[in-house]
């Protein structure tokens, strides 16, 4: 088996993934204080008599990934074409992706005047060089939220036929092509947005936001912040009611330590998950 691989990836290559995994499970191994060997999402593809087992289990995962998610856009095509979305529709969707990012539009209303040279800087008023940090950097520079995010969606993949899509500015999960649950990242919180009735629920226990008056959350208007363990159980609990509301089935999952290996802004901007732009700001300090 081992002599004989289809796959086109070489032995040197294999070899070298499985160190970096082995690295990698031994570091989450220390933060959970318990050998997470078998609890890993690609565990389940794992052929422990091969070599390199961990590279090639994670390898045929992200080829089913791959193919799950060619089969989806085949089938949202088709879809798409037998029931075009309505103009509101695809319009909600772009707000729904821009409010995920929670920019504020002061800052990027003026991206790239730096290149415009003809224009005159008022008085007063300088360019600076911001940065615009994906979901996926903030919880990389956040043990706080990385331990927050990985409960959280731990808890949502225990909900039958649940589908994940990570974003620039956070992560949609669906089942059966519904909206039912958001998250997104502020520096020291992770927002939970959910797909229930906010007068069903109980405002005073859950102390949830009703953001169903901003369009681009009319699908998932239950909006929670999570800061640390005392609303991470109330974020469970509406998780809980999210499914006997719509009646998914609790099929449970492998947990998995979602954490991941801190990066500088350097290493993330060089991955594109940082993103610097020119902002024209009001100086401070300026007589």
């Amino acid at each position: 088996m081992d002599g004989k691989d289809l796959s086109g990836i070489s032995q040197e290559e294999f070899e070298r993934q499985q160190h970096i995994l082995d690295v990698e499970k031994w570091l989450a191994s220390e933060r959970a204080r318990r050998d997470l060997c078998g609890s890993f999402p690609w565990c389940a593809h794992c052929v422990k008599l091969e070599s390199y087992p961990c590279a090639k289990a994670k390898f045929r995962m992200q080829m089913e990934r791959a193919m799950d998610e060619l089969v989806d856009e085949i089938i949202e095509r088709e879809e798409k074409k037998k029931y075009p979305p309505a103009p509101a529709d695809e319009a909600a969707e772009r707000e729904n992706e821009a409010a995920l990012c929670e920019i504020a539009e002061d800052e990027i209303a003026a991206a790239d005047l730096a290149k415009e040279t003809d224009r005159v800087v008022p008085e007063g008023y300088g360019y600076v060089v911001r940065l615009r940090r994906s979901f996926q950097s903030k919880l990389i520079q956040s043990e706080l939220l990385q331990g927050l995010y990985t409960e959280i969606k731990n808890a949502l993949l225990t909900l039958g036929g649940i589908k994940t899509r990570l974003c620039q500015g956070g992560e949609n999960f669906r089942v059966g092509g519904k909206l039912i649950a958001k998250l997104a990242a502020g520096s020291k919180k992770l927002w939970l947005y959910l797909a229930l009735d906010p007068n069903e629920c109980d405002e005073e226990r859950y102390r949830f936001e009703d953001v169903s008056d901003i369009k681009a959350h009319r699908e998932t208007p239950v909006r929670v912040k999570i800061t640390g363990s005392r609303s991470l159980k109330r974020a469970k609990e509406l998780i809980a009611l999210l499914e006997r509301t719509y009646g998914y089935a609790d099929v449970g999952c492998i947990y998995t330590d979602f954490r991941f290996a801190y990066r500088t802004d350097e290493q993330l901007i060089e991955e594109g998950l940082i993103k610097p732009y020119t902002a024209l700001v009001k100086l401070k300090n300026v007589k």
